[in-house]
């Protein structure tokens, strides 16, 4: 069963929203742009994450005046101003607003895990050879919970609590 945006309001599944109204969907809630950065060096990933290392990346600034970034067409890490405290009977799903995709712009994330809390982002694709300005706080992604049968243990890896989406070992830099 999806849950109603306003059910995620209410229950606070969803945190630190930029304006409830504007952000409330009949499905979901939506998320918005707080950080762009790109990655500056090769990922490690392995099997038990033992020798998992994280891509380092450098944030992208906003220009000043117009609180707005010209992106051109490439990969790109995103960090969402919202978090999330998922509760052990619900997962949830990341999914692009038509605005965007419709630009020529992809959202992909991850399941997110029943228990997990903190920090959402995603990697986020300029296909659009010309590329996409965006502002600051921008509407980007949908996150939609789902129910599940029943409690589960919950999400109790690396980026439990995390305040961005860089992850370990990942510098963020100005």
């Amino acid at each position: 069963m999806i849950l109603g945006g306003l059910e995620v309001i209410t229950r606070q599944l969803v945190r630190n929203l930029r304006h409830i109204a504007q952000q409330q969907q009949p499905c979901g809630v939506d998320l918005t742009l707080r950080q762009v950065s790109e990655w500056t060096s090769a990922a490690t990933i392995d099997f038990d994450n033992s020798k998992r290392q994280a891509a380092k990346v450098l944030s992208l600034p906003f220009d000043n005046t117009t609180h707005t970034i010209a992106l051109q067409p490439g990969a790109y890490l995103v960090d969402f101003n919202e978090t999330v405290q998922i509760p052990r009977d619900c997962m949830a799903s990341v999914f692009p607003r038509s605005s965007l995709w419709r630009s020529g712009v992809g959202i992909h994330a991850g399941v997110v895990d029943a228990g997990y809390k903190g920090a959402m982002g995603a990697l986020m694709e300029v296909k659009n050879p010309n590329g996409v300005i965006l502002y600051k706080d921008a509407k980007l992604a949908q996150i939609v919970f789902e129910a599940m049968g029943e409690p589960v243990e919950g999400y109790n890896g690396i980026y439990q609590s995390s305040t961005s989406s860089v992850g370990r070992d990942g510098i963020e830099k100005p």
